[in-house]
């Protein structure tokens, strides 16, 4: 059987959180949200009128506020989203996780995979259970994206390119 593949998939260690759905159309709860402590303040401070060394302290402060609000973000996902799960692979087509949970074939869920804890990045995702095999004897899911935003699909691809180029440029140096 020839296996067609649309996204690359990486092997990964990221955490994440679902809900199950009762349905393929119930309303996903997750938004995406800006990049959090990303540093970059939009303004330049000669426009401002600001001396550079306020601006630099306002974006430092900036900053701040934005990770103690992504901390407070994440205490509401883990309440909207109970069941937390181990990212093994990751596509743009889906993951494969592990869950602490039983889940069932053809489940629908919707899944929130954090790409990176600072900056703050996530990404939101409706799918179906699709498969389950077992690794070292416990039960790994396979979860096939059904609906997903164009700017959390860019991140899930943005996330994999990153990784590959990380990687080819460790092996580089072995």
């Amino acid at each position: 059987m020839e296996e067609k593949r649309t996204f690359m998939r990486i092997p990964t260690r990221l955490t994440g959180h679902l809900r199950l759905l009762p349905g393929p159309d119930d309303m996903p709860v997750f938004r995406e949200t800006p990049l959090l402590g990303s540093g970059n303040c939009p303004l330049d401070p000669r426009e401002a009128g600001m001396s550079e060394s306020l601006y630099t302290i306002l974006c430092s402060i900036n900053s701040k506020l934005d990770m103690l609000l992504s901390m407070q973000s994440r205490d509401q996902l883990e309440t909207d989203f109970p069941v937390p799960m181990t990212i093994i692979e990751i596509s743009g087509a889906g993951v494969r996780f592990s869950t602490p949970e039983p889940m069932a074939l053809d489940q629908y869920v919707e899944a929130v995979v954090v790409l990176s804890r600072f900056p703050l990045r996530m990404a939101g995702a409706v799918g179906r259970i699709v498969r389950q095999d077992t690794v070292d004897e416990q039960p790994v899911y396979a979860l096939d994206f059904t609906r997903i935003r164009e700017r959390d699909l860019e991140s899930i691809v943005q996330f994999v390119f990153q990784s590959q180029r990380d990687d080819l440029r460790g092996k580089k140096w072995d």
